[in-house]
């Protein structure tokens, strides 16, 4: 690739048409020049035709899909559709430098041919108005603390989701070998993308914080926001620790993850299964303290939760 080569812009999106002259607005205004973008609409029922007629600019091309089947089948679907040989994604709620392109284009113009993405820090804040301001919070990820960033990014990406997908910029050859996103995973199909794509090639990581990503309060009614639904998060640790075991991974990462769908399962009160997994994680690690101490609360049902709660309630009366 070079630079000047067409970068395909992927947007999903679903009632957000009221968000559209911002978050397509800003990559409209990106320094590099050659840019379609791929509004892929998920069966809104808001007026998104009359957003993207308002933005005038034929570099925006709108898909409207007949069926909704969630973000990662809308993100394929724009894969699909993009005439670049260079990938990006982009939320529809969010934001990025005016410079996030061209930045990524140039850096991986001059990496070694086995470099198949760029990514960047996202900066995260969380969304408030001015009776909650004193509640906003904001992280950047990765975190500052994270040992490696560029190059063999696999084994990072086993210990967690380091990369966030918006921000990285992708040779489309690679997204095509990997599979693209799993289409059965509502959340965390990132990091389940991002672990195939690691198996692929390397990636270089830019430090500034080029896309702004935002996140709701804590108390906010979370019904609609996918991310945060503990019955999907539990289906999707289960499919990716199940890849990821496939794949011969028998790690004290797979451990800690085992670990973590159990406590999931057991807060949806599927403590049958939580066992489960806290059995395949002390299979792995048999001195796993937290898997040690979790599993006889998991022949209770309704302890793990109620003491969680307990904790989160003295916490908040310290504070």
């Amino acid at each position: 690739m070079t630079y000047g080569d067409l970068v395909s812009i992927i947007v999903p999106t679903y009632n957000r048409a009221h968000l559209i002259a911002r978050s397509v607005g800003c990559l409209l205004k990106q320094s590099y020049p050659n840019i379609e973008i791929v509004l892929v609409d998920d069966c809104s029922t808001d007026d998104i035709e009359g957003a993207v007629a308002d933005l005038n600019d034929p570099r925006v091309k709108l898909i409207r899909r007949e069926k909704n089947e969630g973000a990662s089948a809308a993100r394929n679907a724009g894969v699909a559709a993009a005439k670049g040989e260079l990938i990006a994604f982009h939320d529809s709620d969010d934001l990025c430098l005016f410079n996030k392109i061209e930045q990524q284009v140039r850096a991986l113009e001059g990496l070694p041919d086995d470099y198949i993405g760029v990514y960047t820090a996202v900066l995260f804040y969380t969304l408030v108005d001015e009776g909650s301001y004193s509640q906003m919070k904001t992280h950047i990820l990765p975190d500052p603390s994270s040992s490696q960033l560029s190059g063999d990014m696999y084994r990072p990406t086993v210990n967690g989701n380091v990369m966030n997908l918006p921000t990285m910029l992708l040779k489309k050859d690679a997204l095509t070998a990997s599979g693209g996103l799993d289409e059965r995973l509502r959340n965390n199909n990132d990091w389940d993308l991002t672990l195939r794509l690691t198996r692929l090639g390397k990636f270089h990581f830019l430090p500034e914080p080029y896309y702004i990503a935002t996140t709701v309060l804590a108390q906010t009614d979370v019904t609609h926001h996918i991310s945060r639904s503990q019955k999907f998060s539990a289906k999707s640790f289960a499919f990716i620790t199940g890849k990821l075991r496939r794949s011969g991974e028998r790690s004290s990462e797979l451990a800690r993850h085992y670990y973590t769908t159990a406590g999931i399962l057991l807060r949806l009160g599927r403590s049958r299964f939580g066992r489960r997994y806290l059995r395949a994680a002390l299979a792995i690690n048999p001195f796993h303290l937290r898997s040690l101490l979790l599993y006889p609360m998991s022949y209770v049902n309704g302890l793990y939760p109620a003491l969680r709660q307990l904790k989160k309630r003295r916490v908040s009366g310290k504070t």
